[in-house]
């Protein structure tokens, strides 16, 4: 059984009702409309991890660790992880704010998102460099360098049409970008059973 839980993580477990409710939706939506960065979010999404477990394929018991630290300097928003049959799988997040753009007006990352995007490279480097510290001092089972990651940045609102086809080629090799209109989409899904859409 030792094999199946996070032993230095006992308080970041979510079993029972892992899908949100109607509650936890209008919670989301009521925050996101009055946030102009991303710490109320954040500490929403802290208080109230079964939001974020859309995000990780259904089943059983799954983990959400708020703000882990990976070193002296690298601190993903949240850690999830959820057990496979081949063992732990993780997905770190990054969120920023609300309010920023995702792309600049030619199509490129905006500062943000660049770092935001800078931020994965660095957490993903240093687990691929010090995965064994990660894995037995950190407790973070099976983790390594190719850790899937997700960023919410921005409005569904703030996209030009035309920069769709860039916006969506930036989610590549285990990194999704999304807007909080989509996060909320994904929680909607799993309450309601509506279909959730790009962006």
């Amino acid at each position: 059984m030792s094999g199946h839980v996070l032993e230095k993580w006992p308080d970041s477990v979510v079993t029972a009702g892992r899908e949100p409710v109607a509650e936890n939706l209008a919670d989301f939506e009521a925050v996101l409309g009055d946030a102009s960065d991303e710490r109320p979010i954040q500490k929403l999404l802290a208080s109230s991890p079964v939001l974020l477990g859309p995000l990780v394929p259904a089943g059983g018991t799954y983990w959400c660790l708020d703000r882990p630290r990976l070193g002296a300097e690298y601190v993903p928003d949240f850690l999830l992880a959820t057990v496979t049959s081949v063992g732990f799988r993780w997905l770190a997040i990054e969120l920023e704010s609300p309010v920023a753009r995702a792309l600049t007006k030619r199509g490129l990352p905006a500062r943000k998102l660049a770092e935001a995007l800078g931020q994965v490279r660095d957490w993903r480097t240093w687990l691929s460099e010090n995965v064994s510290y990660a894995r037995d001092e950190r407790g973070l089972k099976d983790i390594d360098g190719s850790c899937d990651a997700v960023v919410v940045i921005g409005r569904r609102s703030t996209l030009d049409p035309k920069q769709i086809t860039r916006y969506r080629a930036l989610s590549t090799n285990g990194l999704t970008v999304m807007s909080y209109d989509r996060l909320g989409d994904t929680i909607r899904n799993s309450v309601r059973g509506t279909e959730v859409r790009h962006g």
